[in-house]
Protein backbone atom coordinates (compact mmCIF):
# COMPACT_ATOMS: atom_id res chain seq x y z
CA UNK A 1 0.00 0.00 0.00
CA UNK A 2 2.56 2.06 0.80
CA UNK A 3 4.34 1.48 -2.42
CA UNK A 4 1.64 3.08 -4.67
CA UNK A 5 1.06 6.10 -2.44
CA UNK A 6 4.76 6.49 -2.76
CA UNK A 7 4.34 5.81 -6.75
CA UNK A 8 0.94 8.11 -6.60
CA UNK A 9 3.20 11.16 -5.14
CA UNK A 10 6.11 10.63 -7.59
CA UNK A 11 4.30 10.80 -10.30
CA UNK A 12 1.73 14.11 -9.06
CA UNK A 13 5.28 15.71 -8.48
CA UNK A 14 6.52 14.84 -11.70
CA UNK A 15 3.59 16.06 -13.47
CA UNK A 16 3.84 18.91 -11.40
CA UNK A 17 7.08 20.24 -12.50
CA UNK A 18 6.41 18.97 -16.38
CA UNK A 19 3.81 21.35 -16.22
CA UNK A 20 5.55 24.11 -14.69
CA UNK A 21 8.17 23.61 -17.10
CA UNK A 22 6.11 24.23 -19.95
CA UNK A 23 4.34 26.85 -18.48
CA UNK A 24 8.14 28.90 -18.66
CA UNK A 25 8.59 27.71 -21.89
CA UNK A 26 5.29 29.27 -23.39
CA UNK A 27 6.14 32.12 -21.62
CA UNK A 28 9.02 32.45 -23.07
CA UNK A 29 8.62 31.74 -26.49
CA UNK A 30 5.95 33.91 -26.52
CA UNK A 31 7.68 37.05 -25.20
CA UNK A 32 10.62 36.48 -27.76
CA UNK A 33 8.09 35.91 -30.65
CA UNK A 34 6.91 39.31 -30.16
CA UNK A 35 9.66 40.74 -30.04
CA UNK A 36 10.93 39.15 -32.80
CA UNK A 37 7.48 40.29 -34.76
CA UNK A 38 8.04 43.84 -33.07
CA UNK A 39 11.08 44.42 -34.79
CA UNK A 40 9.70 42.84 -37.98
CA UNK A 41 7.07 45.29 -38.58
CA UNK A 42 10.03 47.97 -38.49
CA UNK A 43 12.16 46.31 -40.35
CA UNK A 44 8.88 46.37 -43.14
CA UNK A 45 8.16 50.09 -42.66
CA UNK A 46 11.65 50.64 -42.76
CA UNK A 47 12.14 52.57 -39.85
CA UNK A 48 14.28 49.36 -38.07
CA UNK A 49 18.02 50.24 -37.15
CA UNK A 50 21.45 47.71 -38.02
CA UNK A 51 21.31 47.06 -33.96
CA UNK A 52 17.16 46.18 -34.44
CA UNK A 53 18.07 43.82 -37.06
CA UNK A 54 21.06 42.15 -34.98
CA UNK A 55 18.83 41.83 -32.29
CA UNK A 56 16.23 40.53 -34.34
CA UNK A 57 18.75 37.70 -35.68
CA UNK A 58 19.73 36.60 -32.08
CA UNK A 59 16.33 36.32 -30.61
CA UNK A 60 15.22 34.07 -33.70
CA UNK A 61 18.19 31.69 -32.25
CA UNK A 62 16.91 31.58 -28.88
CA UNK A 63 13.62 31.20 -29.67
CA UNK A 64 14.69 28.40 -31.95
CA UNK A 65 16.30 26.98 -28.88
CA UNK A 66 12.97 27.22 -26.65
CA UNK A 67 11.37 25.88 -29.27
CA UNK A 68 13.78 22.61 -28.96
CA UNK A 69 13.23 22.71 -25.25
CA UNK A 70 9.77 22.59 -25.34
CA UNK A 71 9.33 19.85 -28.31
CA UNK A 72 11.93 17.91 -26.05
CA UNK A 73 9.58 18.39 -22.99
CA UNK A 74 6.78 16.70 -24.93
CA UNK A 75 8.95 13.77 -24.84
CA UNK A 76 9.98 13.32 -21.29
CA UNK A 77 6.67 11.17 -20.31
CA UNK A 78 8.00 8.77 -23.02
CA UNK A 79 11.12 8.01 -21.02
CA UNK A 80 11.82 4.36 -19.45
CA UNK A 81 12.40 6.63 -16.20
CA UNK A 82 9.01 8.57 -16.44
CA UNK A 83 8.00 9.22 -13.58
CA UNK A 84 10.12 8.23 -10.98
CA UNK A 85 13.06 9.66 -12.22
CA UNK A 86 12.75 11.61 -15.15
CA UNK A 87 15.71 13.56 -16.91
CA UNK A 88 15.14 17.09 -17.70
CA UNK A 89 15.97 18.56 -21.25
CA UNK A 90 18.49 21.82 -20.63
CA UNK A 91 16.94 25.17 -19.94
CA UNK A 92 17.74 27.32 -22.88
CA UNK A 93 18.90 31.15 -21.42
CA UNK A 94 16.08 33.58 -20.73
CA UNK A 95 16.85 37.11 -22.89
CA UNK A 96 16.56 39.63 -21.55
CA UNK A 97 14.25 41.94 -23.38
CA UNK A 98 14.15 45.69 -21.98
CA UNK A 99 10.66 46.37 -24.38
CA UNK A 100 8.89 42.80 -23.03
CA UNK A 101 9.84 42.46 -18.85
CA UNK A 102 8.92 39.46 -16.98
CA UNK A 103 5.54 40.17 -15.47
CA UNK A 104 7.20 38.74 -12.12
CA UNK A 105 9.42 42.05 -12.42
CA UNK A 106 8.07 44.96 -11.66
CA UNK A 107 9.37 48.19 -11.53
CA UNK A 108 7.99 51.86 -10.07
CA UNK A 109 8.62 54.55 -12.41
Amino acid sequence: MKNAAEQAAQLVSAKAGLAARNNKAVTQIGRIQDRVDTIGFGIDIGEATAEDEAEQAELLLTLKAWKTYKFALGKVTVQPTWYQAPVWPVEPPIPEIIAAPLLGESKTI
